[in-house]
């Protein structure tokens, strides 16, 4: 199983910032434009006590940038002091995610359909599939991220989606990195649910991932999502890890 902090750094590079700076321990991310804690938060680069004394520096970094100081605590596991401090500190927690991972060989054979699904791959995201990430995704900031982050993500990477008429109705994003693919921006429209859309893209990207060699497929799930974590346990995911986040304006 590849390595939780290896993982990150895999994630790290899927989802670029547009300024990403390495300072005492930190990898430190800003994304003008695109309000999200992904793009603009604070990562742990080291165990230990070392990454508590580059707190500091975090702090000046995003305040320099008017920016409020968001930390994502990964792996949770791994740093309990950081996080016990933060909270002494009047940082709040939120948006507790999980990190699941699963044999690439495995989910293609459970995500297997039992009907032949047409999923389209383009290895540069189309206007079409940014449109469809946008009306999909359930964010305000959905067409800044589009253009701004999604356009930029380094290859390979495999843009999936699934047509109905003009409409894309279900969608994905596949980034491979050595021995290891992260699997973003999975979507399917409300009223295509339950059609084995986002199984057939799982499928279909596993089997991409294959062809580059990966070994190991991982992704990012919110706790509360329960639909999504069903999915992705149907297909052969596990948890490996967990990370939150720590705010304070």
């Amino acid at each position: 199983m590849t390595d939780t902090w290896q993982i990150e750094q895999y994630a790290t590079q899927a989802w670029p910032a547009t300024e990403a700076v390495e300072k005492e321990g930190w990898l430190l991310r800003h994304t003008p434009g695109v309000p999200r804690r992904r793009s603009n938060s604070a990562l742990p680069q080291t165990r230990g006590r070392t990454v508590l004394s580059g707190l500091p520096g975090v702090e000046e970094f995003y305040a320099a940038r008017g920016m409020p100081v968001c930390i994502q605590v990964s792996p949770a596991e791994e740093h309990a002091e950081l996080d016990a401090l933060l909270a002494e500190r009047g940082y709040q927690r939120g948006a507790a995610t999980q990190v699941w991972v699963a044999p690439v060989g495995t989910v293609i054979k459970e995500s297997a359909p039992a009907t032949p699904l047409g999923v389209t791959v383009a290895q540069h995201p189309t206007r079409a599939w940014l449109d469809a990430f946008v009306a999909l995704d359930n964010h305000e900031n959905g067409r800044e991220t589009a253009d701004l982050v999604l356009t930029r993500i380094p290859g390979p990477a495999a843009y999936l989606s699934v047509e109905h008429g003009d409409e894309v109705v279900g969608m994905g994003l596949v980034v491979a990195a050595p021995g290891c693919a992260g699997v973003f921006c999975m979507a399917t429209h409300p009223a295509h649910r339950r059609r084995a859309i986002a199984t057939g893209i799982l499928h279909v990207g596993a089997r991409w991932a294959a062809a580059r060699g990966t070994e190991e497929m991982y992704l990012q799930v919110m706790d509360e999502n329960d639909a999504a974590r069903r999915l992705y346990a149907g297909v052969g995911f596990g948890l490996s890890h967990s990370y939150h986040y720590r705010l304070k304006a």
